[in-house]
């Protein structure tokens, strides 16, 4: 990432065979500029480049886990745009550090797919409009709701359906609760609903590692939680 205002911009770099199951857009990369390693992100894959000179190869990819998505992209161009600032600068403030050791032990198959939708429906049936909310955050349209849960409720247990129902659609649940017993339930409830490889507990009780790792596996997996 290069901080000179003239050079921001994307250049173009071969990807030898070795390193093309790695080397996918949104990954951190080593290239050689200018006769020095710098640090890089890659951006994206194309089987033809529009430069007209000679080419030089990607060094290495330095971890597989993938920190840029297009929406961080997207948003690091309208900032370095609106601010008057390079990219890199911006993605430096972006991007998450890297913490090599909490990635190898957060890389874990089986997380790919969706959860399929809950089709248990009884619980909000209970409440006014409840299975119409619950149908909304299955089709993925916009739902917004004020709810009290009724005496004797198992809250934990209707949240973790709505969380099933929304992260079946593809997109993320952030789930935000007073203390650290509300935490334990509603963590072992979303579990049960979506499997362990998508849920992620953060909280005031975990160390500096284990934190990292809770935001890794938040950030590049797109996991529940």
């Amino acid at each position: 990432m290069l901080t000179v205002p003239h050079l921001d911009r994307e250049f173009d770099y071969l990807v030898s065979a070795e390193q093309s199951d790695d080397a996918q857009p949104g990954v951190r990369v080593r290239v050689r500029f200018h006769g020095r390693l710098v640090d890089a992100v890659l951006l994206e894959r194309r089987s033809e480049s529009d430069h007209s000179g000679k080419l030089g190869w990607l060094d290495r990819v330095v971890s597989p886990t993938r920190v840029l998505t297009p929406d961080v992209r997207r948003l690091v161009d309208a900032v370095a745009a609106r601010y008057a600032g390079t990219r890199a600068d911006v993605l430096r403030l972006a991007l998450p550090p890297r913490h090599a050791r909490v990635e190898k032990e957060n890389r874990v198959p089986g997380a790919d797919g969706l959860p399929p939708a809950t089709p248990d429906r009884s619980g909000w049936s209970r409440y006014q409009r409840g299975e119409r909310f619950l149908d909304a955050l299955t089709h993925g349209r916009a739902a917004r709701a004020v709810w009290q849960a009724l005496p004797g409720e198992a809250w934990c247990l209707r949240l973790a359906e709505a969380a099933r129902a929304t992260a079946s659609t593809g997109k993320g649940v952030l789930a935000i609760v007073p203390d650290q017993r509300d935490i334990d339930a509603l963590s072992a409830e979303c579990v049960k609903n979506v499997g362990v490889q998508r849920v992620v507990a953060l909280s005031a009780e975990l160390g500096r590692p284990n934190d990292i790792g809770g935001g890794w596996r938040c950030y590049a997996a797109k996991r529940l939680w």
